[in-house]
């Protein structure tokens, strides 16, 4: 196989289109993946446009699994890490508690176990129901972390390992506020912590956590192949117990299977998606009415929303903004998942060229938290089109919008 980056003499449209082709998305895909039309694919590849901006290369680069600018630029050396996010003032706070490393246990009384699974729960429900959730969450888990590793040192017998479960789930939740808004190395340092504590937990719905987390990750890094193997190991760990388990049992049951077609729609698997969403859809229909999974949210709406991301990622706008338009917002049980249904929209109007619809529902996403578009790569390269060329007719509003996500505190 031709080596993707070429010689200095090729364009930055063939480097795309060779990338591309080995990451195995058609045009339509990565298009989509992106916010832009098969057509602009094809422009960029033969040259008929010219090298898009710094937004756009960063969102290419993640799509494609990229790790180096210059391998799309042919320029000199840039990781796509460097420039990608752009880090939310809790972090340090956070990197100072996952960088901690003891072997000393705490001098002093630990937190019962019900009193720091009370405070995970609570903080979970913070982040779904806050408008601020990154900067409240984020003030949170310094405190609740150190507590849960130092409960995790001095517990022994059978409360270590459901400590460790509580501990691994304070990870999953920082993995969450760390994502698109701290270094790379940071993220994975968490996410590897919360499965170490999962297996010392050793319990499958622990363990089931933790691969419905560490999965994201490997989905965000073009690693779709190993995504849906974690993933579906996590899923064949808790079927034995469905049919007598609690109800959380099949929620992160349902939660790895839109998982798992999230996962292979992005690699534009589409037959493959659509049946594990059917799998999904099916354990949504089993559980009981107004049933919401406590952090992944697993429920009847998000599986709604997921088909909507489903169609917009295997480049199906039309018919992504069909079923959007058949959710009812407030039955979503999540401030957060609520943003990303505006933001999915968003996306499905951008890729069918209406970018008044598209500004307005970036300003929905927005009453639900400016983290909803900040934060997201996928919004932030739909901010950037809308901010270089305008509609005249809603000026004000793209205006507003960029303040909002800009200036606006998180």
């Amino acid at each position: 196989m031709s080596d993707p980056k070429g010689s200095p003499e090729t364009t930055f449209g063939q480097r795309l289109r060779n990338h591309r082709e080995r990451s195995g998305k058609t045009r339509a895909v990565l298009g989509g993946l992106v916010g832009r039309s098969e057509e602009w694919v094809r422009a960029v590849e033969t040259g008929r446009l010219r090298m898009p901006r710094l937004p756009m290369l960063i969102r290419l680069a993640q799509v494609l699994g990229v790790d180096d600018l210059g391998e799309l630029t042919g320029g000199q050396s840039v990781g796509v890490d460097r420039v990608a996010f752009a880090q939310h003032p809790a972090v340090p706070g956070i990197r100072d508690v996952a960088q901690r490393y003891t072997l000393r246990r705490p001098d002093r009384p630990v937190a019962p176990l019900s009193v720091l699974r009370s405070r995970v729960d609570q903080a979970w429900g913070v982040w779904h129901g806050s408008r601020t959730r990154r900067s409240d969450v984020g003030a949170l888990l310094p405190a609740l972390l150190s507590d849960c590793q130092d409960a995790a040192l001095a517990t022994d017998g059978d409360d270590r390992r459901a400590v460790h479960s509580v501990l691994a789930d304070t990870y999953h939740l920082a993995q969450h506020v760390l994502v698109n808004a701290a270094e790379p190395e940071l993220l994975w340092l968490v996410v590897e912590r919360g499965m170490a504590a999962a297996h010392v937990a050793d319990e499958p719905l622990a363990l089931a956590g933790a691969a419905w987390t560490v999965g994201m990750l490997l989905r965000g890094a073009g690693r779709a192949g190993e995504a849906l193997t974690l993933v579906d190991e996590a899923a064949e760990l808790l079927e034995p117990r469905l049919s007598e388990a609690e109800d959380d049992w099949a929620g992160m049951w349902g939660a790895l299977r839109l998982h798992a077609a999230a996962t292979a729609a992005r690699a534009g698997r589409d037959a493959q998606a659509w049946s594990y969403w059917d799998q999904a859809a099916e354990a949504a229909r089993r559980l009981p009415a107004g049933y919401a999974h406590s952090w992944t949210m697993f429920s009847q709406a998000n599986v709604d929303l997921t088909a909507v991301s489903l169609t917009v990622d295997l480049w199906k706008s039309r018919e992504a903004l069909r079923r959007a338009e058949s959710i009812e917002p407030a039955t979503i049980p999540s401030r957060e998942r609520r943003g990303r249904l505006y933001v999915e929209m968003a996306r499905g109007y951008h890729a069918a060229g209406e970018r008044i619809a598209t500004t307005r529902l970036l300003l929905a996403a927005c009453d639900e938290g400016v983290d909803a578009v900040r934060y997201s790569p996928a919004a932030s390269a739909i901010l950037d089109d809308l901010r270089a060329s305008p509609p005249r007719s809603i000026r004000a509003d793209v205006q507003a919008l960029t303040s909002r996500v800009g200036l606006e505190s998180a």
